[in-house]
């Protein structure tokens, strides 16, 4: 069974996100964050398969998990995650490039 970030206190009335920090923060739910997908690419996402994804990137830090909606809905704050991503596909490609022109000596 797939680890889940701990669950915060049961939300009371008001916005989903109640931390003020995150004002200026780019969030969306994973229901959200499916149907953008599904707009873009024009395929449908399994929620469940794709929250366990966003899960994982939550554990290598590429997403940052932040609250649950009154709904159940993870909501996700995705303000630093392009420079995070493009970072490790940068690390990864000098390693590979650094590995292919050590071979060539």
């Amino acid at each position: 069974m797939t680890d889940r970030p701990p669950s915060p206190s049961t939300p009371t009335a008001g916005p989903a996100i109640i931390d003020t920090a995150l004002e200026d923060a780019i969030v969306a739910t994973t229901p959200q964050l499916a149907d953008s997908i599904e707009d873009a690419l024009g395929c449908r996402l399994n929620e469940s398969v794709f929250e366990d994804l966003l899960l994982e990137l939550d554990r290598r830090e590429y997403v940052d998990w932040v609250t649950v909606t009154q709904g159940g809905d993870y909501v996700w704050d995705l303000s630093d995650s392009p420079d995070r991503i493009s970072e490790a596909i940068a690390d990864i490609i000098v390693s590979r490039l650094e590995s292919w022109l050590a071979g060539e000596d």
